[in-house]
This record gives C-alpha cells, sequence and structure tokens, in this order.
C-alpha cells in the first residue's frame, strides 16, 4: 500500500497491453514497467536473432525551440548542434560544471530551430529543472516537455526493416531502407506528430517511432500481429551491456562523467563556444580511471559494485554486470585505474569473497550491427 507521501507509479499508454500479455511489471524511475514477459534471455535472443519491440514510452521529450535554439543549446552540450542537418540526430552528456553527468540524452533536429532532447526516465526532472535554469531570460528559447502526450516504441533486430514495411501506419515515412544510423524521418498529419528514427539501444539494426500517446495502442498490437515479441527492460539491460552502452546511474552519473565512461568521442571539446563542463572535461582528459569490459573465465556472474583486483590489489569496480545469453558467460563494464592496471593480464573479479578470472576485453562484447557499423572501441 503506498505511504501517504509516496506518490503512484506513472503508467505508459501501453500498460494496459503488458499486463494483459502477462508481463511482470515493475518500479522503475516512476513509471510501472514490464521486466519480462516470457523471460530475458529468451527475450535477449529474440532480439538478437529476430525481432522485438520495446515500449520505452517512459524516457522524457523535451523539445527545445526558439530564435536563439541552436546557439543556446551550443553552450549547454558539448556537441557541434549547429552542424546537426534537419533529420539527423546526435547522442550527447548534459555535464556539470566539474565534468560529471546530469544525464545522456539524444539530440534530434526537427527543424531550423526546433529541437528534440530524449532524456533518460531516472534524470527527466533534474534534466529539466538543469535546463530551465540556464534559459535566457529574454524567451528566446522555450522548452516543451511532451512526455505524458507521446508514445516511444523501439523494434530492434535484424528483422526491424522488413516488420515495419509490413505495418500500414509506417507506410507514411516511406521506403526505411536508405534511412542511415542516427537518422529520422517526420510527418504530421494535422495535430497528429510522428517521428522515425533508425536508433536504439541494442547494437542491432532498429528503429525508435515517436507516436501521440492515443494511437500507441494499435501500433504495439500491429508490431505483435506481425510476430514482434514484446521484450521488457531485463532484456533491453543484458542487450545493452553485450555492447558496452553507458546506462546512468552506473556508467555515468554526476561523480562519473563521459570522459572516465570512455565517451569522449561523443565530445566536441574542441568547438569554438564554450558550454557548460568543457574546462573540466579537459582536466578529466589526464586522469586515468577509465571504462573497459571484463569477461568471466568459467562460472560466476558479476554484479555493479563488486570489486575488480589484479595481484591481490583493488584496480577498479563493476558498474554494470550480467550473465551474457550470446556469449553464455559473465561480463561486466568496470570502471578500472588503467595506472594500476595490467590489461594483457588476467584480472579478478571478487564474487561471495572469492577471486574469480576475468580477462579484460574490447568493447563490445558482441559485434554492432547497426545499419553504420561504429568503430570498435578497445580498452586503450
Amino acid at each position: 500500500m503506498l505511504g501517504v507521501s509516496e506518490e503512484p507509479l506513472r503508467q505508459t499508454p501501453l500498460h494496459g497491453h503488458h499486463a494483459e500479455a502477462g508481463a511482470r511489471l515493475v518500479a522503475f524511475a516512476g513509471w510501472d514497467m514490464p521486466v519480462q514477459y516470457a523471460g530475458i534471455a529468451e527475450e535477449h535472443l529474440a532480439v538478437r536473432q529476430g525481432v522485438g519491440c520495446f515500449d520505452v514510452s517512459h524516457m522524457g521529450r523535451l523539445y527545445v525551440d526558439g530564435a536563439e535554439s541552436i546557439s543556446w543549446l551550443e553552450t549547454v552540450l558539448p556537441a557541434r548542434i549547429a552542424s546537426l542537418r534537419i533529420g539527423q540526430m546526435a547522442y550527447s552528456v548534459l555535464c556539470t560544471a566539474d565534468g560529471g553527468a546530469i544525464d545522456d540524452l539524444a539530440v534530434y533536429r526537427c527543424s531550423s530551430s526546433r529541437f528534440l532532447l530524449v532524456v533518460n526516465a531516472s534524470r527527466a526532472s533534474e534534466d529539466l529543472e538543469a535546463l530551465e535554469a540556464l534559459l535566457p531570460a529574454d524567451g528566446s528559447v522555450v522548452i516543451e516537455d511532451r512526455t505524458l502526450l507521446e508514445a516511444m516504441i523501439a523494434v530492434q533486430g535484424p528483422g526491424a526493416l522488413d516488420c515495419l514495411h509490413q505495418i500500414s501506419a509506417i507506410e507514411c515515412f516511406g521506403d526505411l531502407a536508405p534511412l542511415g544510423f542516427f537518422r529520422f524521418r517526420q510527418h504530421r498529419d494535422a495535430d497528429d506528430f510522428w517521428l522515425l528514427s533508425r536508433s536504439g539501444y541494442t547494437g542491432e539494426d532498429g528503429f525508435e517511432i515517436i507516436c501521440p500517446a492515443r494511437q500507441a495502442g494499435a501500433l504495439w498490437e500491429a508490431l505483435v500481429g506481425a510476430g514482434v515479441v514484446p521484450i521488457g527492460l531485463g532484456a533491453r539491460d543484458t542487450l545493452r551491456t553485450e555492447m558496452g552502452y553507458a546506462l546512468y546511474g552506473h556508467e555515468l552519473s554526476t561523480q562519473i562523467g563521459p570522459i572516465e565512461a570512455g565517451l569522449e568521442w561523443a565530445l566536441a571539446l574542441e568547438k569554438e563556444v564554450d558550454f557548460q563542463g568543457r574546462t573540466a572535461l579537459l582536466t578529466r582528459r589526464q586522469e586515468t580511471r577509465r571504462l573497459v569490459g571484463l569477461r568471466i573465465n568459467g562460472k560466476g556472474i558479476p554484479r555493479p559494485g563488486y570489486e575488480v583486483a589484479q595481484d591481490d590489489k583493488a584496480i577498479g569496480v563493476v558498474t554494470s554486470g550480467t550473465y551474457s545469453p550470446s556469449l553464455q558467460a559473465g561480463i561486466a563494464l568496470a570502471l578500472v585505474d588503467l595506472s594500476l592496471a595490467d590489461r594483457l593480464r588476467q584480472a579478478a573479479i571478487i564474487i561471495r569473497g572469492k577471486q574469480v578470472p576475468a580477462k579484460f576485453c574490447e568493447l563490445p562484447f558482441v559485434p554492432s550491427r547497426v545499419k553504420r557499423r561504429l568503430r570498435k572501441r578497445t580498452v586503450s
């Protein structure tokens, strides 16, 4: 029973569909969300081998507009906003003044002055508060939170393209085959706004669809009717861990910034416009803590907070750990002090007081199969 001070969990427009399908629902970032349907491993492999759909409507959607939106976003985010073309996306990090992370997010350029920021559900309130505090006083930039007015569905897996071409609601976007990775199309019919991007959080080819909340149920039913497997948050986490993707609260936080998290590739540290946190980010470049991949040799499942050691000396800590259904082995993302580690030799993860052998790995743990393959990140 909810306490007097507790607020009821929010429900996405697809909540009834999840309950009817027998999904196990859990509280996540203030939302009642499906963690699994048939089982995490089964759902994970459905995405790697076929196609699955995720309800990600809980993620925040903040629309930035105004005459000075480009110049303002340039000062807020460490990305080259002005160089984004309409229909192009970028991954970025909203940084603290001292080089930590308020959140990581996706930026979509919708028009000459209108942008969409898709942010983590767990940080949506903090993001909006931080952004509004930085707005120009003259009203030349405004932010609209449309999270509760829209739904967002991710369709991921090698069968995603063929599947979407069977869905009548998607026909307005035309042939999706030429659409590149981190590119999107928009469609407006009267007051209804739809957006479809080739993007996702699994490392597979896939798409994310934003639509009016009232039309989400029909889209979800069409996808499931076409054979798309509903996927919960559990498999979403194992899929992103296999790819070495950061999750806020694990690989990123106000203490763990994008430099340590291996996200320097997403930072335009040398751009002409100064932005929040740049001086601190340049300083953090000189530090030696970095995110690495570790794979267990033998049995054992690493979990966040477990110590990483080498030669009986602590060298780091696991930020995310799980059993990989693809590799059938325990894998971990860990923040390690590279000045203390010999990455050519075996390390150990302390699991229930025992040193379990683990080897350093390149990230991602499994090959990326997005439309445009990303260059591998190494632990060096």
